[in-house]
């Protein structure tokens, strides 16, 4: 599917700015403008999906956007190797390099305004396949409720256990306010956890009043306020023009009423939680703040009294699983691709978000051996 090979490619691009932002240093203001142009086409990828079939020109767009994020992501991904290279040679070996590298400087450069420039042109002419998504005389349906990305709904497997530990901590416990944490490594699947456990509908009957938040590295105090209180109510105009400070107060005025769930996702540091707690109230009416994080200090931090669940790696049935439903879409396998099927699961070494990417990769590739060898 090519939206989930652009679902993918966009998520590669975001790990480069997140993991590679002090050796991309340089361009990296560019590379975030690409990214956010980028990520304009997954609305649009998205409400074409039922129409593309029959329709040539949303195909066409499909490719184009495909092929433009791969330009993309190599493109970084270049740099990133050779900005590595130059950050580990000695002053005198950059002394030998003082007007090749800032050449290559801006070559990227280049090479970003030029990808961007495609991403316009694409962006411009995309009219004529929203054309294609409207119904009768140009009246547009009524917006579906939009899914979410596959990589956040679908790669389920092997979390029921893990969902049901999380949903009884949330569930259990004091009428203090508390805050139940899951940590992990990149790609192990906090987010599809937090995700699964956030529609469940025991949660959702629980916790009436609930919200979703996702932080990352940079984070806009004010934004993450803003975005919690819109789960609740559509902001005011005076409220956008609020600081933060009198943002958390409404916030926390309003979540003092009553019992409620905020899901932090994705918090990096100590000093990240200690900003957004103030938007919540300690009102003793069983509620709950689902934390997620990469680092077991941030979890620790957040609730010094109760240790953070550790997300595990998928055992090696789990992995076949997940590798089986996301490259086949079905639980039916090839007999002739077992043999690489199983040796592909296993160098995934139980990391959901490999098999994932790799899964994507073969469903666009198809059931010839071939394919399933190489890779």
């Amino acid at each position: 599917m090519s939206d989930a090979a652009v679902e993918f490619l966009l998520e590669n691009l975001k790990q480069l700015l997140l993991y590679n932002a002090n050796l991309i240093f340089d361009v990296k203001g560019q590379v975030e403008f690409l990214y956010n142009d980028l990520s304009l086409f997954k609305a649009f990828l998205k409400d074409s999906s039922e129409k593309r079939n029959k329709n040539e020109t949303l195909k066409e767009l499909v490719k184009q956007i495909r092929d433009v994020v791969y330009e993309a992501e190599d493109t970084v991904d270049t740099f990133v190797a050779q900005a590595a290279v130059h950050k580990s040679r000695s002053s005198i070996e950059r002394a030998f390099h003082i007007f090749d590298y800032p050449a290559k400087l801006r070559s990227v450069g280049k090479r970003i305004e030029g990808i961007r420039a495609k991403v316009k042109d694409i962006y411009d002419n995309k009219k004529f396949g929203f054309e294609a998504i409207q119904d009768g005389e140009g009246s547009t349906k009524t917006p579906k409720e939009k899914k979410a990305p596959i990589v956040e709904e679908d790669n389920v497997v092997g979390f029921e256990d893990e969902a049901e530990k999380v949903t009884s901590l949330l569930t259990g416990g004091s009428d203090e306010l508390e805050v139940i944490s899951i940590i992990g490594m990149p790609g192990l699947g906090k987010t599809t956890l937090a995700k699964m456990i956030y529609r469940d509908p025991k949660i959702e009957y629980e916790f009436y009043n609930r919200a979703w938040v996702y932080v990352s590295q940079e984070y806009s105090r004010k934004e993450v306020f803003l975005n919690i209180w819109n789960h609740f109510a559509k902001p005011s105009d005076e409220m956008y023009k609020m600081n933060d400070e009198n943002i958390a107060k409404e916030l926390r005025a309003f979540l003092e009423k009553g019992k409620y769930l905020i899901v932090v996702d994705d918090v990096w540091t100590e000093q990240a939680w200690n900003d957004l707690k103030i938007a919540f109230p300690k009102n003793k009416k069983r509620s709950r703040i689902l934390l997620t994080s990469r680092i077991k200090k941030v979890a620790k931090h957040a609730n010094p009294n109760s240790e953070p669940h550790n997300l595990r790696f998928l055992t090696p049935d789990e992995s076949w699983t997940l590798l089986v439903r996301k490259a086949l879409g079905t639980e039916e396998f090839p007999e002739e691709l077992i043999q690489h099927g199983r040796h592909i699961a296993k160098e995934c070494d139980g990391l959901p978000l490999a098999l994932v990417v790799i899964g994507g990769i073969l469903l666009e590739k198809g059931t010839e051996s071939y394919w399933w060898e190489k890779l």
